[in-house]
């Protein structure tokens, strides 16, 4: 007989972990006590965090929350306190269903199977799509329109990135490191903040969006028409849009610009993930990573990178086995192999690695969970990690 317990660690200063206390940190897994709500671990169905809360979301398409509630990101869940210590869920989404979840720093999504978007948290950059005079944060969640059904969401720090069913890319929040790729044309300068999704009209991209992963002043989108190409704009400090800065110019890309993953089998497909400042895509069980890696977020070797920069190429596989899941923290990243283990690498200040150490971890190690177990799911938020691990008695 199977049984299934969901475990998190890492950083739990705001009750992110669902733990039921504070803590600054917890470097080794622990399971998560559920028997306070009616969250049953087998039917998770996603894990996301943003800087101190965590959203999972289960086959039945309720969202279940905990961890920091002062702007409201926990959505309105015991909206008194500031924090929210142990896994409750979201009543105001009660009457959806919803088939995803996503996390900005402070603010959160939640997408549902009619193709609507609902937006809560954090609104001071403008990120939820709501003008921030009127509602400068969210308690409650609320549906936003842009008359199209929309399949894809992603949050960074203070923007906001979705795709709709007809391959458009829309985009609303903070501009200042041109992560929106719109520019005001009377000025040729970025927008400074977007207060309503506005369509990136690209011509390149028209009609060919697949997905779209926010980082932290960054957003890399897919496109297929042919094949896959990745569309990037906003910071490029750290080579998180696939190519060295030769110029200061081009530390700040303002418009779509088109990076080809020449690597990358065009029959198979592929999941974009994106941290503060480096990038996974996950293809056929393969993971090739670019950008920042002064806490090892790429997985490799410091010697083929300069600065944290990939200067060999834009694309490199990490060889570690067949990936069938992927998640990232703000620097640090979790993923799920083929034969249910569970490997960490990256920033692991808060045990956010989980390996009981809080140095930083610079190549994939895996998890340590019991021999008679393997993992089914992994998720992350900027600190802190997530699995769920199913056990045979």
């Amino acid at each position: 007989m199977s049984t299934y317990r969901l475990i998190s660690w890492g950083a739990n200063s705001h009750g992110q972990l669902g733990q039921g206390l504070l803590s600054e940190q917890f470097v080794l897994p622990q399971e998560v006590d559920l028997s306070g709500c009616t969250l049953r671990p087998e039917a998770i169905r996603k894990i996301a965090g943003g800087a101190g809360h965590t959203l999972i979301l289960d086959a039945n398409g309720r969202v279940y929350s905990c961890g920091l509630n002062n702007k409201g990101q926990a959505g309105g869940t015991d909206a008194e306190r500031r924090n929210v210590l142990t896994l409750q869920k979201i009543s105001a989404l009660e009457h959806e269903v919803v088939t995803d979840v996503c996390c900005g720093w402070d603010s959160s999504a939640a997408l549902t199977r009619n193709g609507e978007l609902y937006v809560w948290g954090s609104n001071r950059y403008k990120q939820l799509g709501l003008d921030p005079d009127v509602s400068p944060s969210m308690p409650h969640p609320q549906k936003i329109s842009i008359g199209e059904r929309i399949k894809n969401v992603s949050m960074g720090l203070r923007h906001t990135a979705i795709v709709t069913e007809n391959c458009q890319l829309y985009v609303c929040g903070s501009n200042n490191r041109g992560q929106l790729g719109l520019i005001n044309p009377e000025t040729m300068e970025p927008y400074s903040l977007l207060g309503r999704f506005t369509r990136v009209a690209d011509w390149t991209m028209q009609g060919n969006v697949e997905n779209v992963a926010c980082g932290q002043y960054h957003t890399v989108v897919v496109t297929k028409r042919r094949m896959y190409n990745a569309y990037v704009f906003g910071d490029n400090k750290h080579g998180q849009l696939g190519f060295f800065p030769k110029t200061s110019s081009e530390t700040r890309i303002l418009q779509p610009m088109c990076v080809p993953l020449s690597g990358v089998q065009h029959d198979a497909p592929i999941q974009i993930h994106t941290g503060w400042s480096h990038v996974n895509l996950l293809s056929n069980g393969i993971v090739f990573s670019w950008g920042r890696n002064d806490y090892g977020q790429l997985g490799r070797s410091a010697s083929k990178l300069q600065n944290g920069i990939s200067t060999e190429e834009k694309l490199e596989c990490i060889d570690i086995p067949n990936i069938v899941q992927l998640s990232i923290g703000s620097e640090h990243n979790v993923a799920l192999t083929d034969n249910g283990a569970v490997l960490c690498w990256g920033w692991n200040e808060h045990g956010n690695c989980g390996n009981g150490k809080t140095e930083n971890v610079l190549r994939p190690e895996s998890l340590p969970i019991s021999s008679n177990s393997i993992a089914v799911l992994v998720g992350a938020g900027a600190g802190h990690s997530f699995a769920v691990i199913k056990g045979t008695s």
